[in-house]
């Protein structure tokens, strides 16, 4: 231990002095080693081990992870069944009905499965993140696949081994030996379209290389309709309107500058009383202009501005309730008043009578709240139509009387005064339901299929042949091999060079 801490002072003192122990040389200011002799001057620092880096070890495993065909496999698979509960169970976009779909779906699936549809976000497959997710996983499936597989081919390719062995020559599909030379069966084969290479004895030729890029050139085009596929659930790619229109009336297109108008809603009926056709005499309305006007049909949208405009579906209510103002001393009609039980009016002035009618209160699906026991709307739709309203004096406004009408009864109703309030008939309003669809990733999706359909024929329409040759002793042996169609290759190689000799054609 003395020694130990003696020779460290040696050392140190050394390094101070400037001076090598061992050599007697001067060093140079800061040094840990004698540049000269090579003595190590106080302790030597230890080397600094480093263990594989934990990035690059997760981006190792997530390129083999996804490199794997069986892990591609499962993906599609999950996509398949995905899509196919998405095409089984009804869409919010696309299911005939105005009401939300946390009211629908348990009606139309039953209270479990409709909630569970919901949460599952199975009622909008198509936008859910779980299924952008998995078309997202296909697409990094696919690049990595295909760049894990065409780097060693087209390495492969473009990089020939010319020179071969007989033996080689020998174990491929089309074999032939013929008398000739190595110059006479490179003319024969680059008259028939092949590129050739040569090395010493050895000639390699082929053509239709480009069929073995095909797979890869359709994997492109998936590609491409995946990325279409995801961006459906990003916003503003894949938008859906739903607007009803009553006959006769202009809706405008929610967040558009257009509005569309329905002229006239036809309904036709089977002799069962199922409908047979249903259509929509609509226009495009544009700064209060007409731009387009035709009829809208199931199956057969009107396009215009991007969007395609579908008959969706219709709905039938009480529209305009007839209402009679009588004088209940005599029972004479006073007036006949025509009462929107949609969007009535404030007040309505009887002409003739020097009174008018005003709406104190309007319920179109009149209930009583259970909570606060104050007349309330049960719903959206026109069921229970109940009215509250005063007749006055048209002159001087002095009440004359009030009145409560529950329209569905048809019956007089509540009143205070002279006069009283019955419905004489009520003319039923007919609305269309028109879905808006504008899809942006179109052009995208058939952009992506051209791709498909081009890596396809180029895959079964383009044959790769490999064609390896060896002279030896005015003979050449000719072995081929065909990714495709290898009874062609046959069939060409004997046409080339004619009947075989010696080993004869496998």
């Amino acid at each position: 231990m003395w020694g130990n801490w003696q020779g460290g002072n040696c050392a140190l003192a050394a390094l101070h002095a400037a001076i090598c122990p061992d050599c007697q040389r001067p060093l140079p200011a800061g040094a840990h080693f004698c540049p000269h002799c090579g003595r190590a001057l106080g302790d030597r620092p230890r080397a600094r081990v480093q263990g594989p880096n934990p990035w690059v070890v997760l981006l190792d495993r997530t390129w083999d992870f996804f490199a794997s065909t069986k892990v591609a496999s499962w993906i599609i698979i999950a996509l398949a069944i995905a899509s196919i509960a998405g095409t089984l169970i009804e869409q919010e976009s696309m299911y005939p009905d105005w009401r939300p779909p946390e009211v629908y779906y348990p009606e139309r699936y039953g209270e479990f499965w409709g909630n569970l549809f919901l949460k599952l976000g199975l009622t909008d497959a198509y936008s859910s993140w779980w299924y952008a997710t998995l078309v997202l996983m296909l697409v990094v499936s696919l690049v990595i696949c295909s760049l894990h597989r065409l780097v060693p081919l087209h390495r492969q390719l473009t990089h020939p081994q010319v020179w071969k062995l007989p033996h080689f020559l020998r174990k491929q599909q089309v074999v032939l030996e013929v008398a000739g030379t190595l110059e006479q069966a490179e003319a024969k084969l680059k008259r028939a379209g092949y590129r050739t290479w040569r090395d010493r004895e050895c000639l390699y030729a082929e053509k239709g290389r480009l069929s073995r890029y095909g797979p890869y050139i359709l994997h492109i085009g998936l590609v491409v309709v995946c990325l279409a596929a995801f961006a459906k659930a990003l916003p503003g790619w894949d938008e859906v309107r739903d607007v009803w229109i009553p006959d006769g009336q202009t809706v405008k297109v929610p967040g558009e500058n257009f509005a569309i108008t329905n002229h006239k809603f036809t309904l036709e009926l089977y002799p069962n009383g199922m409908p047979s056709k249903y259509v929509t005499d609509a226009s495009i309305i544009v700064d209060g202009e007409e731009v387009l006007r035709a009829n809208i049909e199931v199956n057969k949208p009107l396009a215009y501005g991007g969007w395609e405009i579908y008959q969706a579906s219709w709905r039938e209510e009480p529209g305009v309730a007839h209402l009679r103002l009588v004088e209940a001393s005599t029972g004479r009609t006073v007036a006949t008043i025509p009462f929107d039980l949609r969007d009535p009016a404030p007040e309505y002035t009887l002409d003739g009578t020097g009174l008018k009618l005003v709406v104190l209160t309007y319920l179109h699906d009149f209930i009583l709240d259970p909570e606060t026991n104050q007349p309330t709307n049960a719903s959206y739709e026109v069921r229970n139509p109940v009215l509250f309203a005063e007749v006055r004096r048209a002159d001087d406004g002095e009440s004359v009387g009030r009145i409560a009408l529950a329209m569905a009864r048809g019956r007089e109703g509540v009143y205070t005064g002279p006069y009283y309030l019955e419905v004489e008939r009520v003319e039923s309003r007919w609305y269309t339901a028109l879905k808006l669809h504008r899809d942006k990733t179109v052009p995208y999706m058939y952009f992506g299929l051209a791709i498909v359909f081009i890596g396809m024929l180029i895959t079964f329409f383009i044959f790769h042949w490999q064609v390896w040759v060896r002279e030896e002793d005015g003979r050449i042996l000719i072995g081929a091999r065909a990714y495709k169609n290898k009874f062609a290759l046959g069939r060409e190689m004997k046409r080339l060079f004619g009947a075989p000799q010696g080993e004869g054609a496998n």
